[in-house]
């Protein structure tokens, strides 16, 4: 039995909104195909359109330009192998969610730099863009990093491939920033966006590719048609309204939950830097989103840290849950210059509308005896 649990792993997976699950529930009860004709499908279809143009009015898009699909690893995949054209080229940041990296991978592209902040190295871009000019078919830059919460700058992004590759798709996950960020403002003019459910209080399973109608994208797999067919298959009703439910309460809350999770992350920082006075958080010389804090405990090891904390009932990750379980050192940590040494004793800590301060206290004082404790076994100076 634990006096109190902490969850601080808000960026691998967030509780799920009650309004969103009420959504869930009742759109699961009807029991028509939206593709049908009959009354049962038309109200199936009309609750799949009405969470489409809400969905659509909180991105700023138009609902024609929605297209649902399984969560943000698909809508990813989607944009980038979608986009992919034989002779083509592809270009990236080294920093991205695996779903885009290995994307653009298999699709043999290029990826671009990132400075010591995390912010991707515009100047590395506009050569990229120089070099390859009309020949490139999309750029994707995420809005927000998963395991380090810097902010890219889309906007410079855009002007530089607006001039040097004018035709090229611009895409962005977007899947950390809808309950932190203005998304439909800060990738106005991006031709692909990507978010999920289950990052904003949605369920798991159901994410959303914004489409602009000029994109030109082929589909991945077919079949009926469905979503403007770009994404064959029954749509997932209930988790479509659930999202659109949950992303509505993002949005209208956003404000208010960024001043209160902003305070409990500087509350967070202030406890662990009066432990450890000489840690710094990574990437705090840039942007950063008001949740993600992450630390690099050099000569740990974060399989331990996180063994010795989960033990403790204090929930976090070392970076991207989707390559959990790998003793690979952080490629976005890597990227920005970290050692070896320094990722490989990594920890992020994430919090989310739900977090309270007792959480933060205690993962403050859970971290301040793991910490010493693991460093004495292994002869090292921390705490």
């Amino acid at each position: 039995m634990y006096c109190v649990e902490a969850y601080l792993d808000h960026a691998a997976t967030t509780p799920i909104n009650p309004a969103a699950l009420d959504a869930q529930v009742q759109a699961s009860q009807l029991i028509g195909n939206p593709s049908g004709s009959h009354r049962a499908a038309r109200a199936a279809k009309d609750l799949l359109e009405t969470s489409r143009e809400r969905v659509g009015l909180l991105l700023g898009v138009d609902a024609s330009e929605v297209i649902f699909t399984s969560g943000g690893t698909e809508s990813d995949n989607l944009a980038i192998l979608g986009s992919t054209q034989d002779g083509h080229v592809v270009l990236s940041t080294a920093i991205e969610h695996h779903a885009v990296l290995e994307a653009v991978r298999a699709s043999k592209g290029r990826l671009v730099g990132v400075a010591s902040s995390g912010v991707v190295d515009l100047n590395q871009l506009e050569d990229e863009l120089k070099d390859n000019g009309a020949s490139v078919r999309a750029v994707s830059v995420m809005l927000a990093n998963n395991e380090t919460g810097v902010v890219q700058p889309l906007s410079e992004v855009l002007k530089l491939v607006r001039k040097y590759s004018p035709k090229a798709l611009c895409h962005t996950d977007a899947v950390q920033a809808p309950s932190y960020l203005d998304v439909a403002e800060l990738a106005k003019g991006f031709d692909l966006v990507s978010i999920s459910g289950h990052k904003f209080g949605g369920p798991k399973g159901v994410g959303v590719l914004v489409i602009k109608k000029s994109s030109g994208l082929r589909p991945m797999f077919y079949g009926g048609g469905q979503e403007f067919e770009l994404r064959s298959g029954t749509p997932n009703l209930g988790g479509i309204a659930a999202m659109a439910v949950a992303l509505q309460e993002a949005v209208t809350h956003r404000e208010a939950n960024v001043r209160r999770i902003s305070g409990l992350t500087e509350r967070l920082r202030r406890g662990l830097s009066s432990r450890f006075p000489t840690i710094k958080p990574n990437g705090t010389e840039a942007p950063q989103m008001c949740n993600i804090t992450n630390y690099c405990f050099e000569g740990l090891n974060s399989e331990e840290i996180l063994f010795k904390l989960d033990a403790l009932g204090v929930f976090a990750s070392a970076g991207s849950s989707c390559a959990s379980g790998a003793l690979n050192p952080s490629h976005v940590l890597l990227e920005m210059g970290r050692s070896k040494i320094e990722a490989l004793g990594s920890l992020r800590l994430s919090l989310g509308v739900t977090t309270t301060e007792e959480e933060v206290d205690y993962a403050i004082g859970a971290i301040g005896d793991v910490i010493p404790e693991l460093a004495a076994k292994k002869g090292t100076a921390w705490g």
